[in-house]
């Protein structure tokens, strides 16, 4: 019996645009952009190393002034990597809220970097009114962790952390191969194929 829900963030919990985000890290000034963000793989470079948490946040700055050639701040960061960020499926929020007063537990674990999760987890970021995070009972971020999907570890850890049983876990995603290591580690998975139509076909599985 599934007692525990972990969701992908982009592709999943959200839909993305991933021309859109090219374009502003572009028009930033960083050369070549479209080779660091490479759709269905980890992002390439020092994007990738924040995202794994392998590189400071004032050392990525730095870095990535270097590229553009220019200063770089905090926010314009913020604002390119948000490009990735279209819109909520329809009814997420309401479901993700039935779901919790069903019993379940609910989790996101992603890729993602301390940009992005600056406007995920404030409180200016409450699509009806209602902070987003709020909807989780933990959020998990490969650059807080160090640790990034699809290695096993990153599973691993969620389910230590949480003291959750696998077996009662189902872990979905957009990628493929981010599945392979939920499944190593014992957990049930779910493929997304369409980030605006996959709520149902799930709800159908629980």
């Amino acid at each position: 019996m599934i007692k525990n829900l972990i969701f992908d963030w982009g592709g999943v919990l959200s839909v993305s645009q991933h021309q859109e985000a090219v374009n502003r890290f572009s028009d930033l000034g960083v050369p070549h952009a479209d080779k660091y963000f490479i759709e269905g793989q980890n992002w390439g470079g020092i994007f990738g190393q924040v995202e794994e948490g392998t590189i400071t946040i004032a050392d990525f700055l730095k870095q990535v002034s270097v590229l553009c050639q220019k200063e770089i701040t905090f926010e314009q960061i913020a604002y390119a990597w948000w490009g990735f960020f279209s819109h909520l499926p329809q009814g997420m929020l309401k479901q993700l809220k039935t779901w919790k007063e069903e019993g379940y537990r609910i989790y996101m674990l992603t890729n993602n970097n301390p940009f992005m999760m600056s406007y995920i987890r404030s409180e200016e970021f409450a699509p009806e009114g209602k902070p987003f995070y709020s909807y989780f009972d933990k959020l998990y971020v490969s650059c807080e962790i160090g640790l990034s999907k699809p290695d096993k570890e990153i599973y691993q850890y969620v389910l230590n952390d949480e003291k959750l049983n696998p077996d009662e876990t189902i872990f979905v995603d957009d990628r493929k191969q981010n599945l392979i290591g939920a499944k190593e580690v014992g957990m049930h998975t779910f493929f997304v194929e369409d980030s605006e139509k996959w709520i149902d076909a799930f709800k159908s599985i629980l």
